[in-house]
């Protein structure tokens, strides 16, 4: 994930932030992201993720003393959990707009040396609440609000997962091939021990089958927004549907893809001549049944 990041950034060519789960707070992300760099040497790809609950940061290490020994690469140890209790008088409060609400939570930034890079991570407590975490930032320059508001948007992505799945059906393949080896409790799908060239190729079909149905999906799911986003009040004066309380002028994906729905189906004879009505068509049961008989 970290290896296609940083190539799509290469391309652009322009400065970004990837806000990904815990999951990928670990080392070989932030190695691998850090080395995007631009014509200044300046880094192009930054990373806003949230820290596991053991993380540890190391503050400077102490000037060299020039006695004997290899000096000290660390400093004190910092335990970032602890510093919820033990900082308390530090924490600030600041207003962060999240999810289309204004909120005050208290933050702490903390730079120090994280161990899996031994370089600076910016590390922000904070305290919503009674809810406690945090957030890091391989960015030293980007502020606590900007960090936290970065962060927020990372919940989209699961909006996104559920459009994709149940609105537009994005996963419901069923591509599939007796060539690919099945995946059980007691084995894994090893792909590079298959030396058959049919079985191979056959593999190959049914991945990028799946790959290029899944894209379909996400292309539809930005054309629903496309025109969500431009004709709003079009959409609304077609809509046939009934919504409790209307809480945005822009419309849901589900409410464009319900007047496109009823539009296509009154004008479908308008559309005899094109090439999607006549792919419909053909995969129609009654069309075939009722073009036999007008061929014989």
């Amino acid at each position: 994930m970290a290896a296609m990041a940083a190539e799509l950034v290469s391309v652009v060519g322009k400065k970004c932030i990837i806000v990904l789960d815990a999951y990928f707070a670990v080392g070989p992300v932030f190695l691998i992201l850090g080395q995007i760099l631009d014509d200044s040497g300046d880094c192009l790809l930054h990373i806003v993720t949230r820290a596991k609950s053991n993380v540890v940061g190391y503050k400077e290490p102490p000037p060299k003393t020039g006695l004997p020994g290899r000096p000290r690469q660390y400093g004190a140890k910092v335990k970032l959990m602890d510093l919820f209790e033990t900082m308390d008088e530090c924490f600030e409060q600041i207003a962060i707009e999240i999810y289309g609400q204004t909120e005050t939570v208290s933050v702490l930034c903390q730079d120090l040396i994280w161990k899996p890079i031994k370089e600076k991570i910016r590390f922000v407590l904070v305290r919503d609440g009674s809810d406690c975490f945090i957030l890091m930032c391989s960015d030293l320059t980007l502020s606590p609000h900007d960090i936290i508001q970065a962060y927020s948007y990372r919940f989209k992505i699961e909006v996104s997962f559920k459009v994709l799945k149940h609105l537009i059906g994005a996963f419901f393949y069923r591509f599939w091939t007796s060539a690919w080896p099945r995946i059980g409790k007691r084995n894994t799908s090893n792909l590079s021990a298959i030396g058959d060239p049919r079985s191979r190729r056959l593999i190959r079909q049914a991945t990028d089958a799946i790959e290029a149905f899944v894209n379909f999906g996400c292309i539809a799911t930005g054309i629903l927004q496309i025109i969500s986003l431009n004709f709003h009040e079009t959409i609304w004066k077609k809509y046939l549907g009934w919504l409790r309380t209307v809480t945005s002028t822009i419309p849901s994906e589900e409410v464009v893809k319900s007047v496109i729905q009823e539009e296509y189906y009154h004008n479908f004879h308008v559309f005899k001549n094109s090439a999607i009505y006549r792919i419909i068509m053909s995969k129609s049961r009654k069309a075939t049944e009722y073009a036999l008989p007008l061929a014989a």
